[in-house]
């Protein structure tokens, strides 16, 4: 697992504004990775979803028509990629960059810890594994 999060990050290193170095990377815990996932909404650009509250992410996933096989770890935060697979997640001073691949039809939902965020305003950006800006949403961390 440390190899292919290396060679990620190698990867990302050719298109990100910073030495690698100087990103955090940080831990996906998968809740749920559907490639067939079927989309209610007919939605076809990637989209990302940035949740705090429990309560509020599970009204998402319901929203959603996603189950979880279990409860979500508590206390974390809560992100919903809509056709998009999020493979790395990396870290620096405000930013958070989710690196992946489109894919329509898919949904991919994971949580990260929030040890590393400040309580500020941070902008989270999905990227594609060439360097291509998908999505970027801004909220603050509490």
């Amino acid at each position: 697992m440390l190899r292919s999060v290396v060679q990620k990050m190698k990867n990302a290193a050719r298109f990100l504004n910073y030495p690698i170095l100087q990103y955090i990377p940080i831990a996906m815990h998968n809740l749920v990775q559907n490639d067939n996932w079927h989309n209610p909404f007919s939605q076809a650009s990637p989209q990302l979803l940035h949740f705090q509250n429990q309560a509020a992410f599970e009204n998402a996933l319901q929203h959603y028509q996603v189950r979880l096989s279990a409860p979500p770890p508590p206390n974390e935060l809560y992100l919903i990629c809509l056709n998009f697979k999020a493979g790395l997640v990396l870290f620096r001073y405000l930013s958070c960059k989710i690196i992946g691949t489109p894919q329509l039809g898919s949904i991919h939902v994971f949580s990260v810890t929030k040890k590393y965020f400040p309580r500020r305003m941070i902008n989270f950006t999905l990227y594609t594994e060439e360097g291509k800006r998908i999505r970027s949403i801004s909220q603050e961390v509490k």
